[in-house]
């Protein structure tokens, strides 16, 4: 009776092991993260003749932090390309945001819009939020698939933080 028991433990433990769920084989799942980001390029080009239309261009760097309950892309790199088309600091931006950590990167397109309120000071105040997806992913993110919202505000005219989640997964 107890070789019938062990035989029957050892083929649980087997199957076990050898056929893990799929949950186990495919990494993914809700992600979260917040950065800090400065600019490293930045140029605004009013436009000729209309009044408070103008085109942002900018790059910038910072780390991203992970704020979700994984370690996903939690101190990579992050870069932000970016542009805007804004008529008195309001209008759609859009670009790519790539996170890069130990050889692995994700890159995604986004696009929203930016809002400009007027402080009691009469400072302006700029925030923005909109929608991304993933459109490639390098290393072990290769294959990688999803999409979330993004929001975040401008500390000064060269910085600002932008919080993001959203799903992914590897196909």
């Amino acid at each position: 009776m107890k070789t019938a028991s062990n035989n029957i433990l050892s083929l649980v433990v087997l199957s076990v092991l050898a056929f893990p769920s799929s949950q186990a084989l495919a990494e993914g799942g809700k992600i979260s993260g917040s950065a800090a980001l400065n600019y490293s390029k930045q140029d605004a080009s009013l436009t000729p003749s209309a009044d408070g239309h103008m085109l942002v261009f900018g790059e910038l760097t910072g780390i991203n932090k992970n704020t979700g309950s994984t370690d996903y892309m939690n101190g990579a790199d992050a870069t932000n390309r970016e542009i805007g088309q804004l008529f008195q600091g309001n209008g759609p931006h859009s670009g790519y945001y790539t996170m890069s950590k130990d050889g692995n990167s994700t890159t995604a397109l986004w696009k929203g819009e930016v809002a400009t309120v007027l402080a009691a000071d009469g400072s302006p105040q700029t925030s923005f939020k909109g929608t991304w997806e993933y459109v490639a992913g390098t290393g072990k993110y290769n294959g990688i698939q999803g999409k979330g919202k993004y929001s975040g505000y401008f500390t000064s005219k060269t910085s600002y933080n932008v919080d993001w989640n959203g799903e992914y997964s590897i196909k």
